[in-house]
Formats: C-alpha cells, structure tokens, sequence
C-alpha cells in the first residue's frame, strides 16, 4: 500500500485552555489510506466487525453443489474439477435447507415451531430471490429471527435418509475431500456472534461519540470471539473445532475458488507473531530483510516454513476495517497495560471518546500518574509517546485529546520501512478525554501503557503463540496443487533464497526402460510410462505429496513428512501391476525408489517450485542405490519425522506385501561420510522375474543385487581394493553425475560377476557410460 505519511517527528502539545485538538499536531497533510489495502471498502451505516449471515449461506450452498476434485487425480488435467459458468444461480430452498440446518437444535425448546434467521426468515416468507436481487445488504445485518410453523417450512429436497446416506457414500468414495457440513456450520456459529453492538456512525466527519466500559466491553468481546475468522488460521481453526487440519485446508481452499475467501501469503514477525507483510500471490514475498507492519521489527525471510498461509472472508460476509492485522499481546505485555479500548472505524471517519480519571460512569480508567507512556495500536500502525506532566488532582478539569489516526500513523520512508522515531503528545496531567478520529478508516485501539523495553511490550513468546499452517504445508496439499499451483510459484532469488527446513524427497525411476522404448517403439512405450505416471502421481497426491517434475521416466516428488511419502510410495507400488504387463518380456513395470528429507532451497523452474541443494542429491542417488521393486529409505527419514519408523514398520509386518532389506552404508559422490539406510521391497513379483533376479546372486544374492547384476551396471575395484558399484548416468542433464562414483561398503570380493550376455556386452570405457541401458 503506497503511504505518504510525512509529519514531524517530534510533536510537543501545549495547553490551549482544556482542549488539545488536531490543530496543536505540527504535522503535514497526509494521505488517507481509507483501508483499501485489505480490500474492504466503507459502507455507509455499517458497523465494523458484523456478519451477514445470508450472504455467508449463499456461497455454502454454491460449495455444496460444486464439483469437486476426484480421489484419482490423472497424470495431466483432465478438467475434474470444472467450475459451472452458472455457479451463481441456485434455488431459495436449497439456500433455505442450509440455513434451516443450523436452526433445527432450536425445534427442543419449542415442539413444531421452527425459529429461522436471516436466510431462512427470508425464504420462508418467499423473499429471497436470485443474487442480483437480494437488495441492500445493509437490511441483512438485523437478523431478525422469525417464528415458522415446522409443518410451513418446504423444502424442496424430499429424498428419503437412505438414499441420502448413500448419496454421501457415493461422495466419500468419489472425492478426497467431500463437502464438509459439519466444519462449515461450525464456522457458522462463529459468524453469527458478529453482530452490531452500537458504535454508530456520525455524518460530520469531526465529530464523536462517548462511550462507556460497558460499550468497550461489548465490542471488544465481539472481536475476541470472531478472532478465530479475523483472519483465518486453518491449525487454529482445525485444533478449536477439533477438524482434521488438512480437510479444514481443503474447504478453506475450495472457497477461495469460489470466493467465500480470500487466500493470503504472511510472514511471521519474529517478535510480535504477527504479519511482518502479506500479500495474495506467494510469489510477490521477496526473500530478504523487512520491517514489520504491526511493530516495526527487522525480519529476515528466508523460509517457506515462517510464512503463515491465512484466509480472509470476503467482506459482503465479514465487514471489517482493518488496516493491519492485530498483534496478539504477551501476558507480560497486558500487564503494563493503562488503558485498553476498541475504537472501529466508520464510513464518514467520525469517532469515539472514552474518559480516563474524570469520576464519571463513562470512566474506562483511572488517571495516569506522571511519567512516560507508550501509546500504540499494531492494527492501525500507530506508535507514540505519551507525556502526563503531573499526578492530576480534584480541581483539574479533564485535558480533551482530540486526535486524528491518520496524524498518528508511522512515518514511513520512500523505501517502504517505518521509522524508529515516535512522536511525543504531552499533556498537563492524567485526567484526560480521548476524542478518536479513524479517519484511515481502520480498527483502532486505544492502547496507553507503561514505557518499557519492546522485548516485553511487543514480543509474543513462542508458548503463547497459536499454530499456523505454513507455505511449506500449503504448497504439499493436493487441492492446492490441483487449483492454485501455477499462480503460487516463489520470486525469483536474488541474494537471498527461500527454502524449505526438512522436506522429504522422493525420486523414483522406472527399471529397464531403455528396453520398454528399444522393443516397442516411442509411441507404444509413451503409452505404458503415461499409465505409470497416472499411478504415482495419484498416489502421492492423495498422500499429501506434490510432483515436482519428471526427468524422462523418473518422477521427483515432495512430501512434509516421511509417513506420507512411504505411504505413498507403497500404495504405488502395489498399484503398478494394475495397469498390465510389458508387452516385451510379459513383466510388470518396476521402479526404483529413494527417500531422503533435510533442508533443500526453494527456486522457481520451469513455471514450478523446484528444489535444489545437497538434500536433492542425496535423496537422487540413494534412489539409483535400490534394486528393482525397492524402496530405500534414509535413517534421516526414519528418525526425524514423526511417526515415520512406525509406518516402516507396518509395511514391513509379516504377511504384508512388503519385505524389509537389511541397514546398509551407501558411500554417495559428494557427500562426505556413509548414508545409513533401509529398504522395503514388494514381494508380489512375477515367477520370472524373480527367477532372473535370483540368476544373478549366485554366492551374495542380497548384496550383489543391491547393484551390480542391474541392467546398465558393473561390479569393480575401487582403489582401496573394495567393491565399487559403477553405473550408467540419467539422459537429462539434471541427474547427470547421480551414482558415477557411488559404492555400497562393506564388501569382500573373490571374483568379478560378469554381466549376462542378454543384457547386452559390459563396455570397457567409462566415457561411454551414457549409452548404457540402466535409467
């Protein structure tokens, strides 16, 4: 948001009788920011931080009758998820039906008497039409419930209960993440306790309204108990609801598509927890060095995994002026705490005053002591300093502070970061009347108090911060990849780049592939390798995983967390056999696998977030170290991620398809010591192949299988006289020097094994090592 915030910094207030006005600020004119930043536009009338329930009703019933994306996400779109041009047309009885749906506890209280509000009220009483004729959504805010006879309430839906159960089964089995009612409604009781509480505005933009602790009270209740959709959180919101975190995402998700929400990109200040920026496109966070909005902290963005993802309801159902979002105070922070009010904006910038020390019933404080005090509200960007010159005494007459927000905002520099220098009010005395104009028109709070260090006024400690669902999360989820992915790539690198602290790779690569394409031809082979992608790339991303690329046959694909990634790669293993035999020797197609996490650098490629760093090569070559039908997993994997060596285990369990290969000690190129790791290997293979593969191990069938009787590699001498494991290099440059140089330890040799004569003849040049078979 662009800001001319030029004033003086150092503002010095006389008395001029009782009353210090907008006229003792020696500041210059400003720009008013009239809050368009967070895209709310001030409506005439309104009061800020109210719902309009029907409008939320509408767009639940557009999400209810949408389609959604199929459990079986193909290798390429294939339109699953198809947005109707007419998605804005729905019936006044299905609109009704929702909104009846949070009404029905109610029937208790009063048998055969339906109590129905806003949405419902109106469809009873045949009112409500087609969104262009809804009318003034100022008229909605009353909600005003309205009694129904139960028998008088039609609805148009009349299927009996089992053929809507089965509609709902049918739904769960087709979709990963069916319409969910039950998180909707309960973001629903929420909303319903945004009502108006009676700050009303003034037409004359100078003028304010007094207001009492109770009033404060009311409105400051308000906002605490909408905090959970002011802005969303999806962990917060899942952990309040008890919700699956990942299912609450994929709602928050399809609402941004539809428009319910507004999705939104924030990095976390390091000292107050709040927004340092946020922006719509994730592409627009500049890794690097930044202030913060709310306390003016330097921050250095650098991680996916400190850059929250947050949803903001769309302002015809949630009507807030906000010109930033509120800093959540520590509990040594609110116990320096003098004076704490709500002042919400209004269309016409009129205000309101609250009395400190006067005696009267309107009083919210005592009056201030003398001394020095911090006065600062993060939501308005705010940050000053309070002078009271003396104790005041019974004979004062209360000092009137008349001041403008916009005279009070944080001077900010043509760079775009705020200045650390704060503005003086002084006053004679405490007993003060603070008359509030947000002119900015956004929330403002009256925040007085005691001048200490910042660690203690602004810093949130990390225990007493709620959880958030990160970038790195985000960017793993299925919906998102499916609906958002291409808008959401991160900003080209400068100097400093964004990066991810432990994501899980997965490299995967299809065996004896070169023969698929030698036997069958391009297109044939194509064919087959399509039907494999569609496997994997469908069992990753109902697993949480995201497919970064592919390289030829081979897939690269993330995951937040081990569990998942061997879940998934499991599930595709046991999938494969599904889409037919190789037309070239009547077997399955197999593949290799290789599992490794740690922290890898996030850069735009290809119109993707690709990853790059010493943990994507660890992660490749580990895979060109697993044999047919495997999967090695690193020790990384297994111990730092949560749950991980349980699922090892499970997929491993006796009588399961799976059969886990002993711990081995993989010396990779360019990685300085040993990579501990562990396979598991799917048993359901053909007769043949298992017969090939036991053709080739002779004395140390598990050991020389690991990879030397593969297609494509050699079994040699290193120069310490141990067994080196030579093998040929991917044909895209990206994976160009993977395992030219890897070894598996600890093997004592008395004899070369040579290569089949079917397998082609062994070369006798390294240089030629890229013509060899083996992918």
């Amino acid at each position: 948001m662009n800001r001319n915030t030029s004033y003086n910094s150092l503002v010095s207030l006389s008395q001029r009788g009782s009353v210090l006005s907008s006229a003792d600020f020696k500041m210059h004119e400003v720009d008013i920011s009239r809050n368009y930043g967070h895209g709310t536009i001030p409506v005439p009338g309104r009061e800020s931080h109210t719902a309009d329930l029907n409008e939320f009703d509408r767009y639940i019933q557009i999400m209810r009758e949408g389609e959604r994306l199929s459990s079986d996400l193909p290798w390429e779109d294939d339109n699953n998820y198809n947005s109707d041009d007419d998605d804005d047309q729905y019936s006044d009885s299905s609109a009704a039906e929702w909104a009846a749906e949070q009404q029905q506890q109610q029937q208790q209280q009063q048998p055969g008497v339906v109590v129905v509000h806003g949405a419902t009220a109106r469809a009873a009483a045949g009112c409500m039409k087609s969104p262009s004729c809804r009318g003034d959504t100022n008229n909605n805010m009353n909600d005003i419930p309205v009694e129904v006879p139960l028998n008088d309430l039609k609805l148009e839906d009349n299927k009996d209960d089992d053929e809507k159960q089965q509609q709902q089964h049918n739904q769960q089995q087709q979709h990963q993440y069916p319409f969910n009612s039950e998180f909707w409604s309960f973001v629903r009781s929420i909303l319903a306790k945004a009502i108006p509480v009676g700050y009303n505005e003034l037409e004359d933009s100078n003028e304010t309204i007094s207001k009492g602790p109770n009033d404060a009270n009311a409105f400051l209740s308000k906002v605490i108990a909408i905090s959970l959709l002011n802005p969303i959180q999806p962990a917060s919101l899942a952990a309040e609801g008890q919700f699956d975190e990942m299912e609450v995402l994929a709602e928050l998700l399809y609402a941004t598509s539809v428009g319910l929400v507004s999705m939104r990109f924030a990095p976390e200040c390091v000292q107050c927890g709040s927004a340092v920026m946020d922006t719509d496109i994730l592409g627009r966070i500049k890794p690097g060095r930044m202030n913060c909005n709310g306390c003016h902290a330097l921050n250095v963005v650098d991680s996916l995994d400190n850059i929250k993802v947050m949803f903001c309801l769309n302002s015809d159902v949630l009507y807030v002026l906000a010109e930033n979002y509120a800093c959540t105070p520590s509990a040594k922070s609110m116990g320096e705490t003098s004076v704490f009010a709500a002042v919400p904006a209004t269309s016409t910038g009129s205000g309101f005053s609250y009395s400190i020390g006067t005696g009267k019933e309107t009083e919210i404080a005592p009056a201030l002591p003398a001394g020095r005090y911090r006065m600062h509200c993060p939501v308005a960007k705010t940050d000053n300093f309070l002078v009271v010159k003396r104790d005041a005494n019974e004979t004062d007459t209360p000092i009137k502070l008349k001041m403008k927000v916009s005279q009070l905002v944080c001077k900010y520099s043509k760079r775009g970061t705020c200045s650390t220098k704060k503005a003086t009010l002084e006053v004679p005395h405490g007993m003060i009347e603070f008359a509030i104009l947000p002119d900015t028109r956004s929330f403002f709070v009256l925040w007085v108090q005691n001048d200490v260090d910042d660690e203690v006024l602004l810093h949130l400690p990390q225990e007493e911060r709620s959880g958030y669902t990160s970038a790195a999360v985000v960017m793993h989820h299925p919906v998102f990849n499916a609906l958002f992915q291409e808008h959401h790539v991160v900003a080209a690198p400068t100097d400093v780049f964004l990066s991810i602290s432990n994501v899980v790779l997965v490299f995967t690569d299809i065996v004896d592939s070169t023969k698929l394409y030698a036997a069958l031809g391009d297109g044939e082979a194509f064919q087959l390798v399509r039907k494999h992608f569609q496997v994997l790339f469908g069992a990753f991303t109902e697993n949480g995983g995201r497919v970064v690329k592919t390289i030829g046959d081979a897939v690269m694909a993330s995951f937040p967390n081990g569990k998942t990634a061997m879940e998934a790669v499991a599930k595709a293993m046991e999938m494969l056999p599904t889409i037919g035999r190789r037309p070239d020797n009547d077997n399955y197609i197999e593949i290799r696998v290789g599992i490794h996490c740690g922290r890898a650098t996030i850069v735009p490629l290809n119109g993707v977030n690709d990853y790059f760093g010493q943990t994507t090569n660890i992660a490749a070559r580990v895979q060109s170290s697993a044999k047919s039908s495997e999967c090695f997993v690193t020790e990384a994997v297994l111990e730092s991620n949560s749950g991980a060596m349980e699922v090892y285990e499970e997929i491993t369990k006796d009588g399961s398809s799976f059969q886990a290969t002993p711990k081995v000690l993989l010396k990779l190129k360019g990685v300085e010591g040993k990579v501990v790791a562990r396979g598991f290997r799917w048993t359901q293979r053909s007769r043949r192949q298992s017969e090939m593969s036991d053709s080739y191990d002779s004395r140390r069938s598990y050991i020389m299988n690991r990879r030397g009787h593969r297609p494509g590699a050699r079994v040699e001498f290193d120069a310490n006289g141990r067994q080196s494991l030579r093998s040929s290099v991917k044909s895209e440059s990206e994976l160009s020097d993977i395992s030219s140089n890897d070894y598996v330890e600890e093997l004592p040799l008395t004899r070369m094994y040579e290569r089949p004569a079917a397998m082609g003849k062994r070369r006798s040049s390294n240089l030629e090592k890229h013509d060899e078979e083996e992918d």
